[in-house]
């Protein structure tokens, strides 16, 4: 049986096309912290996802810890 940790179940809520919110991660993300953006693919690792923040038009990749899922309300 394989255990699941915490950052385990975000990646599950974070699939192609989710939107996610970039967390605060103290001095290290400082220019990060707090920017939204939508999950384009799947690093070649299994600890990074490829996305597009908005406002801006090429991807990054970023590690999962960095990301928690957005809920996206109906308006």
């Amino acid at each position: 049986m394989i255990a699941m940790n915490e950052n385990d179940a975000l990646v599950l809520d974070l699939a192609i096309g989710s939107r996610f919110r970039v967390r605060s991660l103290g001095k290290h993300s400082k220019r990060l912290d707090g920017r939204t953006g939508r999950v384009i693919g799947f690093a070649q690792t299994k600890n990074a996802l490829r996305v597009i923040l908005d406002g801006h038009k090429h991807p990054q990749t970023l590690h999962r810890s960095y990301l928690e899922p957005l809920v996206e309300t109906a308006s």
